[in-house]
């Protein structure tokens, strides 16, 4: 979808209609984004915080997305992270990615279908630094590996936010 003033317009109504119906507020997820609009008025981080506020929902942030994106459109996933803002993340999502190279370049793919990438956990790392621990899923949905794997990977996750939350606290 464009990130523009109509269409945030738009899904805000959408977004409120559904809190009306469920009599709660829910968590919207920014996308893996594939390619980008050229009229685009705002970028991601900027448009999400506007929905968050505007419809009254927190965001459910999924870091493999923005290393997806950033990557598909030529951003730095890192200031890209910079650009959501903490106070509206109720859950941090993390997943694997595949990546298809082709003629013009590599497409990262969001297929949770592996291992959490070194960048991610770096983005991850960084964001729960400035933002402090939050409720964490880690997405893996084909191609599942031994459940000790995929232990490894929540254990890493929480050894990540307890680093943190010592250094916190030092």
């Amino acid at each position: 979808m464009p990130y523009t003033k109509d269409c945030l317009e738009h899904f805000a109504s959408q977004v409120g209609r559904v809190q009306d119906r469920l009599g709660r507020a829910i968590l919207v997820e920014n996308p893996s984004r594939y390619l980008a609009f050229t009229g685009d008025d705002m970028d991601e981080g900027e448009f999400i915080a506007s929905l968050c506020r505007k419809a009254g929902c927190g965001l459910l942030l999924d870091i493999n997305n923005i290393e997806v994106s950033a990557n598909n459109l030529g951003l730095d996933p890192f200031a890209m992270l910079e650009s959501f803002d903490p106070g509206l993340v109720g859950e941090i999502h993390l997943a694997g990615h595949a990546v298809e190279q082709h003629e013009d370049g590599p497409l990262f793919i969001d297929d949770h279908g592996s291992a959490v990438s070194s960048v991610t956990w770096c983005l991850f790392e960084r964001f729960v630094a400035r933002a402090g621990p939050r409720p964490v899923l880690v997405e893996w949905d084909t191609d599942i590996p031994e459940y000790d794997v995929l232990m490894g990977e929540a254990m890493l996750a929480q050894s990540i936010m307890n680093k943190v939350a010592l250094s916190h606290a030092a």
